[in-house]
């Protein structure tokens, strides 16, 4: 944990970047985009909801400890955390693509789609890692989006669900930056010159 950055903030800003993460859900639903069907899988939520709490805090640690740590002292100030949340989204992109329901759209949309909210998700992980100097805010976030996504059942009506979606994960990212405006200023700082 990064000095001078209290646990119930970093707890704060993990809980406000997967509750406007997941603000798509409610709204997509009071727009009849969306309607939950009720047939929860139990056995799939079994192995999925152990496989996606260990799953998102291992490739927390990994992604926005390991690796975006050792990006810092390799790029100039402020472009790690972009690079990690591209280069991160891929996987979780590839993840979801994989394991989640699809969008009625032509294979390329699907995957750009995919990735773009992979990446500007990853890029509100990223600011909560570096505001927080700790990888278990965004590992706990991650895990409540993914167990959320992976454990409704829902169905998706029309087309504006997948720009919801993205627009929802873009908020996200920056309510992590205004809800850890302080720590992250002498980032912002570095970034600036001043």
């Amino acid at each position: 944990m990064k000095p001078g950055v209290r646990p119930t903030l970093a707890a704060t800003a993990a809980a406000t970047l997967a509750l406007v993460c997941l603000a798509y859900l409610p709204a997509a639903r009071s727009l009849r985009y969306l309607s939950f069907s009720g047939d929860v899988d139990t056995r799939r939520l079994l192995w999925f909801a152990p496989v996606a709490v260990l799953g998102a805090f291992l490739f927390e640690r990994i992604v926005r400890g390991t690796f975006y740590g050792w990006l810092r002292t390799k790029l100039p100030a402020g472009m790690a955390a972009p690079v990690v949340a591209g280069l991160g989204a891929i996987p979780v992109a590839a993840l979801r693509l994989y394991l989640a329901p699809r969008f009625e759209a032509p294979p390329a949309i699907a995957i750009a789609h995919a990735y773009l909210v992979a990446s500007v998700l990853g890029l509100g992980l990223a600011w909560l890692a570096l505001g927080t100097g700790a990888t278990w805010p965004g590992g706990a976030a991650l895990a409540a989006i993914w167990l959320v996504k992976g454990a409704l059942p829902v169905a998706f009506h029309g087309r504006p669900v997948p720009l919801l979606e993205l627009f929802a994960a873009a908020l996200g990212a920056v309510a992590v930056a205004l809800v850890l405006m302080k720590p992250l200023a002498p980032h912002r700082g570095a970034i600036w010159g001043v």
